[in-house]
């Protein structure tokens, strides 16, 4: 039994007003595994949020199911946590209260919040900047701030909706060797969504390319770039080996194919 299943999903959207129903998702068969690194990729529209959205709980499938160690997911937990592109962190707290948030409403004590806050800061590299207000911090310094708010309640998934797509280049990669680490020291199953095809070739362990809508999942491709990052090769070098410039332009060349052809 797979720790994560879609099991024949799809979504669709009603019709409200002068709207059609939309079919965001159809016919989605995947399974995920602990510790797993799985990126989801393809054309914007294509459901990849959603698909995020049913594992998280926001919302329900319009048909099937999605299993968490077999049984049905029917809405948000504790044992996943969420990053999002926009951090939705609380610009009236310090780093240190927006860290703590969800363990005090878990009701965890203030002892144990403390000891979790300073180990989830030390995670991200922020011990110094525990008392700064987020209005004080750079951008990458704020999505930071989420991936620890995050890892905070030390859930078993880790849901990341393009966390790093409003960063400039050099904090992106940063911090894409960042969630890298953490992924290796804490592992977790994190499910990213990205656009961008380098990034989900870079840290994927699994990449899952989507069709455009109706969403559906065109192939998975099995991937170990992350992994020889990890043993300690350089992301550059990595980024710009034959394989991973092949595997690159295959990708793109289906995501994005000539006219005429056919995803």
């Amino acid at each position: 039994m797979s720790f994560i299943a879609y099991e024949d999903v799809s979504v669709v959207f009603p019709a409200t007003g002068k709207k059609e129903a939309v079919t965001a998702l159809e016919d989605i068969h995947l399974q995920l595994e602990p510790t797993e690194l799985v990126v989801v990729i393809g054309r914007s529209g294509c459901g990849k949020t959603t698909l995020l959205n049913l594992l998280a709980g926001f919302m329900s499938p319009s048909k099937g199911r999605v299993l968490m160690d077999g049984l049905p997911i029917v809405g948000p937990g504790v044992e996943r946590g969420a990053v999002f592109q926009k951090n939705a962190l609380m610009p009236w707290f310090n780093v240190r209260k927006n860290v703590e948030l969800g363990l005090i409403f878990q009701k965890i004590s203030a002892e144990a919040r403390k000891a979790r806050v300073e180990e989830c800061l030390a995670w991200v590299g922020l011990e110094e900047f525990a008392n700064h207000r987020v209005y004080e911090l750079s951008g990458g310094m704020q999505q930071r701030v989420g991936i620890a708010r995050a890892l905070a309640g030390d859930p078993r998934i880790l849901l990341m909706d393009e966390p790093l797509g409003a960063l400039d280049a050099l904090t992106r990669e940063t911090l894409q060797e960042l969630v890298l680490d953490i992924w290796n020291k804490s592992h977790k199953l994190i499910l990213l969504i990205t656009h961008s095809i380098e990034e989900a070739l870079f840290m994927g362990t699994k990449l899952v390319v989507m069709t455009p809508r109706p969403g559906r999942i065109h192939k998975v491709y099995p991937l170990d770039f992350c992994q020889k990052f990890i043993a300690g090769d350089d992301a550059r070098a990595i980024k710009s080996s034959p394989e991973f410039i092949a595997l690159r332009e295959e990708i793109m060349g289906v995501i994005h194919p000539k006219e005429g052809g056919a995803l």
